[in-house]
């Protein structure tokens, strides 16, 4: 698929093409609970950095 966004109206006030991850990256959150407890999770929600 080949878009031009500068041939192509699409009406909205920002590029939505400038708001795109790709791949999305994945960052990794690590905490400790009181209790000594180790947890590490992914995190992909980068979209809203984007802007």
């Amino acid at each position: 698929m080949y878009y031009d966004p500068d041939k192509n109206d699409h009406g909205l006030p920002h590029n939505p093409f400038k708001s795109c991850v790709v791949p999305r990256p994945i960052g990794w959150i690590s905490t400790i609970s009181l209790g000594g407890i180790h947890n590490l999770a992914p995190y992909s929600q980068f979209q809203n950095l984007t802007f």
